[in-house]
């Protein structure tokens, strides 16, 4: 970042403290450059243009800023429309499906009236904070799940047979960062291994250079495919390949070394002329 002229980089975000936004800041305006958050309920852009902006948030209001500043000609990372795109896990799901990505089979459903026979794994179709996403094994658990969510929008997954722990994999420019973390759902008595661990338990190093080449080149591509620069792709190992549970834009990135720096380089990158991905579904 040295030699660059001071610029601004503003954060979309409801919390600039993020560990991972909080240290990109950190070392973004020890190179001079200014860092201004944004909250996503804010009535509207700053009126200076910033060089580049951060699409941490991916609420409909913080869309819609991100996307005045994309008429301004400010480079947004994620696009607002890649953002958007993940938003729709159905849609999300027939896409990576098309191209031939190894994503679990999703189709739409409606819980009160959703019958099963083998395990299931519902989730909101809107991916948001503090969604739905529960193992089922019943028709009964699903009726349990529409009393509780009553008409939420839902997509079913078949719920694959894995030894319970979710294959994290994130992706900052170009830079792959991974761990094992206990799946969510293995408390739910669907899953080997016994209940999840907590804490530092739940987690599990997963060095990149210790990833299958195949899977490394697989959250790649995803990337280019889905036109995302800062993303998250969710793996489960079935049978010893690898199955795309999900794909987040943005995502909370803890604990590791060197995505902060990867972040930092990308906005300087991006205000100064970098390329920004295009979507190969257009």
């Amino acid at each position: 970042m040295s030699g660059t002229r001071p610029l601004t980089v503003t954060l979309l975000t409801a919390d600039p403290e993020h560990p991972l936004l909080a240290a990109a800041t950190g070392l973004l305006r020890a190179s001079g450059h200014r860092v201004e958050p944004l909250h996503p309920a804010a009535p509207a852009p700053p009126a200076a243009r910033p060089d580049v902006c951060l699409l941490k948030a991916r609420t409909r209001q913080a869309l819609a800023l991100a996307g005045r500043l994309a008429e301004q000609g400010v480079p947004v990372v994620n696009s607002v429309a890649a953002t958007a795109f993940c938003q729709d896990r159905q849609q999300m799901a027939d896409f990576a499906l098309a191209v031939g990505l190894p994503f679990a089979p999703t189709r739409p459903a409606d819980l009160a009236t959703l019958t099963v026979t083998d395990p299931v794994v519902v989730k909101s179709r809107h991916s948001r904070r503090g969604d739905l996403v529960a193992a089922a094994t019943s028709t009964a658990q699903i009726r349990e799940l529409a009393a509780r969510w009553p008409d939420e929008p839902v997509v079913v997954q078949p719920l694959a047979p894995n030894d319970g722990w979710d294959r994290k994999l994130w992706v900052v420019d170009g830079t792959v960062f991974a761990e094992r973390r206990r799946s969510e759902l293995a408390d739910q008595d669907t899953l080997p291994g016994g209940a999840p661990g907590t804490g530092a338990s739940a987690r599990r190093p997963l060095p990149p250079a210790d990833l299958p080449a195949d899977w490394r080149e697989l959250v790649l591509a995803t990337g280019e495919l889905f036109a995302l620069d800062v993303y998250g792709v969710d793996i489960l190992e079935v049978e010893g390949a690898p199955l795309i549970v999900d794909v987040n834009a943005f995502p909370g990135i803890r604990g590791q070394d060197g995505a902060p720096r990867a972040l930092a380089d990308l906005a300087v990158s991006t205000a100064t002329g970098g390329r920004l991905r295009e979507p190969a579904r257009a």
